[in-house]
């Protein structure tokens, strides 16, 4: 029994590796014609395609030592290989909040945050298909 409340509790718990805090993007928002986090404007969020639709926006939550973390997400600025433009937004503790970095991620996919907050990698794929590790400096983007 006691496994089973640890497995419960463990999704609600931050999720920290070994060489950083792991972001896994989820799909929160289908058709998105607004951003209720307020990290992509409405020209992010226009309508495309045929028949017309939004972007699906996508994003995961961390609360670390220094403040929170968001990285979001949208499936209207991705390339062939779906790897998609995003955003990792922090919320230090005394409430200012700043965009820190633009990495590429494959669509709902997932990051990782250094423990020192000073660097986002990723698994990318190149325009051949081929896997790599995308890394990017965290700092405030102007």
């Amino acid at each position: 029994m006691p496994a089973t409340v640890l497995s419960l509790l463990v999704p609600t718990m931050q999720a920290k590796a070994d060489d950083g805090y792991k972001f896994n993007l989820q799909l929160t928002l289908k058709n998105a014609s607004r951003d209720p986090d307020g990290v992509w404007d409405s020209q992010d969020l226009a309508a495309y395609g045929n028949p017309p639709h939004h972007p699906d926006i996508y994003t995961a939550r961390l609360t670390t030592p220094s403040g929170e973390w968001l990285l979001s997400q949208t499936s209207g600025d991705c390339n062939m290989q779906t790897m998609c433009t995003t955003l990792l937004v922090h919320k230090s503790k005394d409430g200012q909040t700043q965009v820190v970095a633009n990495p590429q991620v494959m669509l709902g996919g997932s990051a990782s945050l250094s423990l020192n907050y000073k660097k986002i990698t990723t698994q990318e794929l190149d325009e051949a298909a081929k896997p790599f590790i995308g890394s990017y400096d965290v700092e405030p983007i102007k």
